[in-house]
Protein backbone atom coordinates (compact mmCIF):
# COMPACT_ATOMS: atom_id res chain seq x y z
CA UNK A 1 0.00 0.00 0.00
CA UNK A 2 3.21 2.52 1.05
CA UNK A 3 4.54 1.55 -2.67
CA UNK A 4 1.33 2.34 -4.24
CA UNK A 5 0.79 5.35 -2.20
CA UNK A 6 4.53 6.48 -3.31
CA UNK A 7 3.83 5.80 -6.54
CA UNK A 8 0.61 7.63 -7.04
CA UNK A 9 2.18 10.92 -5.47
CA UNK A 10 5.22 10.97 -7.70
CA UNK A 11 2.35 10.15 -10.57
CA UNK A 12 0.05 13.24 -9.12
CA UNK A 13 3.46 15.54 -8.48
CA UNK A 14 4.73 15.14 -12.44
CA UNK A 15 1.11 15.53 -13.89
CA UNK A 16 0.92 18.82 -12.09
CA UNK A 17 4.84 19.68 -13.34
CA UNK A 18 3.81 19.04 -16.91
CA UNK A 19 0.71 20.48 -16.77
CA UNK A 20 2.42 23.61 -15.24
CA UNK A 21 4.55 23.77 -17.77
CA UNK A 22 1.82 23.38 -20.39
CA UNK A 23 0.06 26.01 -18.89
CA UNK A 24 3.06 28.53 -18.49
CA UNK A 25 3.75 27.89 -22.44
CA UNK A 26 0.30 28.22 -23.69
CA UNK A 27 -0.05 31.80 -21.49
CA UNK A 28 3.60 32.49 -23.08
CA UNK A 29 2.82 32.24 -26.54
CA UNK A 30 -0.32 33.67 -26.01
CA UNK A 31 1.01 37.14 -24.48
CA UNK A 32 3.75 36.96 -27.50
CA UNK A 33 0.52 36.30 -29.78
CA UNK A 34 -1.50 39.80 -28.20
CA UNK A 35 1.84 41.55 -28.35
CA UNK A 36 2.12 41.24 -31.88
CA UNK A 37 -1.49 41.53 -32.65
CA UNK A 38 -1.07 45.48 -30.92
CA UNK A 39 1.94 46.39 -33.75
CA UNK A 40 1.39 48.87 -36.60
CA UNK A 41 3.78 48.96 -38.96
CA UNK A 42 6.35 51.97 -37.09
CA UNK A 43 7.15 49.30 -35.12
CA UNK A 44 10.88 49.26 -35.09
CA UNK A 45 11.19 45.00 -34.56
CA UNK A 46 8.70 45.02 -37.36
CA UNK A 47 10.58 47.50 -39.68
CA UNK A 48 14.03 46.22 -39.51
CA UNK A 49 13.12 42.44 -39.60
CA UNK A 50 10.61 42.85 -42.47
CA UNK A 51 9.87 39.90 -45.10
CA UNK A 52 12.58 37.79 -43.21
CA UNK A 53 12.21 33.86 -43.46
CA UNK A 54 10.74 34.28 -39.46
CA UNK A 55 8.61 36.75 -40.08
CA UNK A 56 6.84 35.19 -43.72
CA UNK A 57 6.60 31.56 -42.00
CA UNK A 58 4.92 33.26 -38.70
CA UNK A 59 2.94 35.57 -40.62
CA UNK A 60 -0.65 34.78 -38.78
CA UNK A 61 1.20 35.89 -35.90
CA UNK A 62 1.17 39.62 -37.40
CA UNK A 63 -1.56 41.97 -37.09
CA UNK A 64 -3.45 42.54 -40.18
CA UNK A 65 -1.67 46.01 -40.62
CA UNK A 66 1.38 44.28 -41.17
CA UNK A 67 -0.09 41.30 -42.70
CA UNK A 68 -1.34 43.17 -45.77
CA UNK A 69 1.75 45.17 -46.07
CA UNK A 70 4.00 41.88 -46.04
CA UNK A 71 1.17 40.25 -48.41
CA UNK A 72 1.16 43.43 -50.67
CA UNK A 73 5.30 43.57 -50.96
CA UNK A 74 5.17 40.00 -52.10
CA UNK A 75 2.97 40.01 -54.92
CA UNK A 76 4.57 43.31 -55.72
CA UNK A 77 8.06 42.55 -56.46
CA UNK A 78 9.14 40.35 -59.37
CA UNK A 79 13.02 41.09 -59.90
CA UNK A 80 16.00 42.41 -58.31
CA UNK A 81 16.85 45.86 -59.51
CA UNK A 82 20.53 45.11 -61.21
CA UNK A 83 20.32 42.67 -63.86
CA UNK A 84 23.52 40.56 -64.81
CA UNK A 85 25.47 41.27 -67.65
CA UNK A 86 24.97 38.34 -70.70
CA UNK A 87 28.65 39.82 -71.98
CA UNK A 88 31.17 40.57 -68.54
CA UNK A 89 30.14 37.98 -65.95
CA UNK A 90 32.89 39.96 -63.53
CA UNK A 91 30.38 42.70 -63.18
CA UNK A 92 28.91 41.86 -59.40
CA UNK A 93 26.59 43.30 -57.16
CA UNK A 94 26.64 42.55 -53.37
CA UNK A 95 24.87 44.09 -50.22
CA UNK A 96 24.39 43.81 -46.61
CA UNK A 97 21.87 44.54 -44.46
CA UNK A 98 22.79 48.26 -43.18
CA UNK A 99 19.40 49.12 -41.80
CA UNK A 100 19.30 52.07 -39.69
CA UNK A 101 23.57 52.35 -39.75
CA UNK A 102 25.03 55.87 -38.83
CA UNK A 103 24.79 58.81 -41.75
CA UNK A 104 25.97 61.95 -41.68
CA UNK A 105 25.53 64.00 -43.93
CA UNK A 106 23.37 67.40 -43.16
CA UNK A 107 23.87 65.85 -39.27
CA UNK A 108 23.45 62.00 -38.05
CA UNK A 109 20.93 59.55 -39.30
CA UNK A 110 20.11 56.54 -39.56
CA UNK A 111 20.01 54.76 -43.06
CA UNK A 112 16.80 53.44 -43.98
CA UNK A 113 17.47 51.28 -47.23
CA UNK A 114 19.99 49.17 -48.42
CA UNK A 115 22.98 49.90 -50.43
CA UNK A 116 23.54 47.78 -53.52
CA UNK A 117 27.19 47.87 -54.60
CA UNK A 118 29.09 47.82 -57.71
CA UNK A 119 32.20 45.17 -58.26
CA UNK A 120 33.23 47.86 -61.15
CA UNK A 121 33.50 51.05 -59.42
CA UNK A 122 32.16 53.30 -62.83
CA UNK A 123 28.94 54.99 -62.93
CA UNK A 124 26.64 54.76 -66.16
CA UNK A 125 27.87 51.22 -66.84
CA UNK A 126 24.73 48.74 -64.35
CA UNK A 127 21.68 49.20 -65.69
CA UNK A 128 18.42 49.79 -62.71
CA UNK A 129 15.57 47.65 -63.61
CA UNK A 130 12.17 48.54 -61.43
CA UNK A 131 11.51 45.56 -58.93
CA UNK A 132 7.49 46.40 -59.81
CA UNK A 133 4.87 47.14 -61.91
CA UNK A 134 3.57 50.76 -61.10
CA UNK A 135 3.62 54.48 -61.60
CA UNK A 136 6.23 57.01 -61.81
CA UNK A 137 5.34 59.15 -58.80
CA UNK A 138 8.81 60.93 -58.17
CA UNK A 139 11.43 61.83 -60.47
CA UNK A 140 14.76 64.33 -60.54
CA UNK A 141 16.96 65.35 -58.21
CA UNK A 142 17.15 65.07 -54.22
CA UNK A 143 20.22 66.43 -52.37
CA UNK A 144 20.75 63.36 -50.31
CA UNK A 145 19.11 61.41 -52.77
CA UNK A 146 20.94 62.59 -56.25
CA UNK A 147 18.98 61.70 -59.74
CA UNK A 148 16.41 59.39 -58.16
CA UNK A 149 12.77 57.51 -59.08
CA UNK A 150 10.11 56.78 -57.02
CA UNK A 151 7.33 53.89 -57.90
CA UNK A 152 4.16 53.55 -56.21
CA UNK A 153 2.85 50.21 -56.94
CA UNK A 154 -0.55 49.33 -57.24
CA UNK A 155 -0.69 48.54 -53.73
CA UNK A 156 0.20 51.76 -52.94
CA UNK A 157 3.84 51.00 -51.55
CA UNK A 158 6.25 53.53 -52.63
CA UNK A 159 9.71 51.87 -54.18
CA UNK A 160 12.82 54.55 -54.35
CA UNK A 161 15.66 53.86 -56.05
CA UNK A 162 18.54 56.52 -55.39
CA UNK A 163 21.82 57.96 -56.28
CA UNK A 164 21.45 57.27 -60.12
CA UNK A 165 24.23 58.47 -63.13
CA UNK A 166 21.30 58.93 -65.51
CA UNK A 167 17.42 58.21 -66.35
CA UNK A 168 16.23 55.93 -69.48
CA UNK A 169 13.30 58.09 -71.32
CA UNK A 170 11.10 58.58 -67.96
CA UNK A 171 8.45 60.73 -66.70
CA UNK A 172 6.32 61.23 -64.01
CA UNK A 173 2.82 59.64 -64.34
CA UNK A 174 4.76 57.06 -66.23
CA UNK A 175 3.33 53.27 -66.11
CA UNK A 176 5.90 51.01 -65.66
CA UNK A 177 6.25 47.41 -65.64
CA UNK A 178 8.45 44.97 -63.52
CA UNK A 179 11.93 44.63 -65.30
CA UNK A 180 11.55 47.74 -67.22
CA UNK A 181 14.92 50.11 -67.19
CA UNK A 182 15.05 52.84 -64.77
CA UNK A 183 18.04 54.35 -65.82
CA UNK A 184 21.91 53.44 -64.95
CA UNK A 185 23.67 53.19 -61.34
CA UNK A 186 26.00 55.77 -59.94
CA UNK A 187 27.43 58.18 -57.39
CA UNK A 188 25.09 60.97 -57.39
CA UNK A 189 24.24 63.39 -54.67
CA UNK A 190 25.08 65.23 -51.47
CA UNK A 191 25.04 68.29 -52.78
CA UNK A 192 23.37 70.92 -55.40
CA UNK A 193 22.00 68.84 -58.72
CA UNK A 194 24.51 67.03 -60.42
CA UNK A 195 27.34 66.27 -58.09
CA UNK A 196 28.61 63.23 -58.32
CA UNK A 197 31.84 61.18 -56.84
CA UNK A 198 30.81 61.81 -53.10
CA UNK A 199 31.21 58.05 -52.52
CA UNK A 200 31.19 54.61 -54.56
CA UNK A 201 28.71 53.75 -56.79
CA UNK A 202 26.01 52.01 -55.48
CA UNK A 203 21.67 52.00 -55.63
CA UNK A 204 20.57 52.76 -52.83
CA UNK A 205 16.60 50.64 -52.60
CA UNK A 206 14.17 51.96 -50.12
CA UNK A 207 10.68 50.61 -49.53
CA UNK A 208 7.83 52.97 -48.52
CA UNK A 209 4.27 53.01 -46.88
CA UNK A 210 2.13 56.27 -46.63
CA UNK A 211 -0.82 55.05 -45.74
CA UNK A 212 -3.08 56.95 -43.75
CA UNK A 213 -0.03 60.29 -44.52
CA UNK A 214 2.51 58.32 -42.38
CA UNK A 215 5.77 57.95 -43.91
CA UNK A 216 7.31 54.59 -42.67
CA UNK A 217 10.23 52.84 -44.21
CA UNK A 218 10.45 48.69 -44.03
CA UNK A 219 14.14 47.43 -44.22
CA UNK A 220 14.45 46.17 -48.02
CA UNK A 221 17.26 44.03 -47.48
CA UNK A 222 15.14 40.63 -47.08
CA UNK A 223 12.98 41.61 -49.92
CA UNK A 224 16.35 41.71 -52.08
CA UNK A 225 17.45 38.47 -50.63
CA UNK A 226 14.32 36.75 -52.00
CA UNK A 227 15.14 38.31 -55.60
CA UNK A 228 18.41 36.87 -55.65
CA UNK A 229 16.96 33.85 -57.94
CA UNK A 230 14.89 36.29 -60.31
CA UNK A 231 17.53 38.55 -62.03
CA UNK A 232 17.24 39.17 -65.35
CA UNK A 233 20.17 39.39 -68.03
CA UNK A 234 21.05 42.42 -69.92
CA UNK A 235 24.13 42.95 -72.39
CA UNK A 236 26.50 45.63 -70.73
CA UNK A 237 30.31 45.99 -70.33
Amino acid sequence: MLIQKIRDMVTAIFLIAFFTVLGTNYLRDMGRYHTLQQKTLEDPQFRRDFFSDSMRENRELLSEECKTFLTNVENDVDYYPIPESSVDKSLKTSYVDGWMSERTYQGKRGHEGTDIIASTDKRGLYPVLSMTDGVITSLGWLEKGGYRVGITSNSGIYYYYAHLDSYADLKEGQDVQAGELLGYMGDSGYGPEGTKGQFAVHLHVGIYSFADGREISVNPYYVLLSLEGKKLEYEFS
